[in-house]
């Protein structure tokens, strides 16, 4: 299954997160006013890489993930 790349208008909460990820949420990337969540777990569970991410943040991210930029990041 194609990986999905989720982009909340609202900040998810970690149960919501945890939901879109489908697994233990983890944050992969953070620079300036970006940040990726995605599942702790992708390599053990041998996830596709996620191409819109990865291109999106420069660094390999497996599975889905979740972009939040501005007001929509967690502290």
């Amino acid at each position: 299954m194609k990986p999905t790349t989720h982009k909340p208008l609202l900040s998810p909460s970690l149960a919501q997160a945890e939901t879109l990820i489908g697994g233990q949420v983890s944050l992969v990337f953070e620079q300036g006013e970006l940040q990726v969540l995605a599942d702790q777990d992708s390599v053990v569970k041998n996830l596709e890489v996620n191409s819109e991410a990865s291109d999106m943040c420069g660094v390999k991210i497996m599975g889905n993930a979740i972009i939040l930029k501005g007001d929509t990041k967690w502290a």
